[in-house]
């Protein structure tokens, strides 16, 4: 197979998927890891506040030193996140960027800048909109990201150790 064949290839790929996530956004959401601990009733919820968000291979998601006033989760897709120019980490499908947008009280920057690998597929929630959500949809919205951070924290962790090694 040759690049351009792969290029047409991942193309067909990526638009089938964008065709799927377009059909159904809540169930394309209730598919994905991150939104597991929410039950259907208050998934189906945040889905009315949640738009979808297509990056091109190379397109900037966020950029450092940016205010975070969006948040978003990985459908579909995968991205580096660069700071101060160095990679430090890859993110994946079911994966959240700028989750400082549940907890920051005033106005936060970006610690990073998080660049699309390939196409990517997003669900992007909006800080003002976390603030509609009633008190159970928020408890659930927590709980999902307190797993996505400790996922974070075992793989920063991770890290720490084998550069200790």
């Amino acid at each position: 197979m040759d690049e351009l064949d792969a290029i047409q290839t991942s193309l067909a790929s990526f638009t089938q998927r964008l065709d799927e996530v377009a059909l159904n956004q809540f169930n394309e959401m209730r598919k994905c890891s991150f939104f597991d601990p929410i039950p259907s009733e208050a998934l189906q919820s945040i889905a009315r506040l949640t738009s979808i968000k297509t990056f091109k291979n190379g397109e900037k998601i966020t950029a450092e030193g940016d205010e975070i006033n969006v948040f978003y989760v990985i459908l579909f897709g995968k991205a580096s996140v660069h700071a101060r120019n160095n990679e430090v980490a890859v993110l994946h499908s079911g994966e959240c960027i700028g989750e400082a947008a549940f907890f920051a009280t005033e106005a936060t920057s970006r610690s990073a800048t998080v660049i699309a690998e390939g196409e990517v597929i997003a669900a992007e929630i909006r800080k003002s909109d976390i603030k509609s959500l009633d008190g159970e949809e928020m408890t659930y919205m927590d709980k999902a990201l307190m797993n996505a951070l400790f996922r974070k924290l075992q793989h920063a962790n991770r890290k720490i150790e084998e550069l200790l090694r």
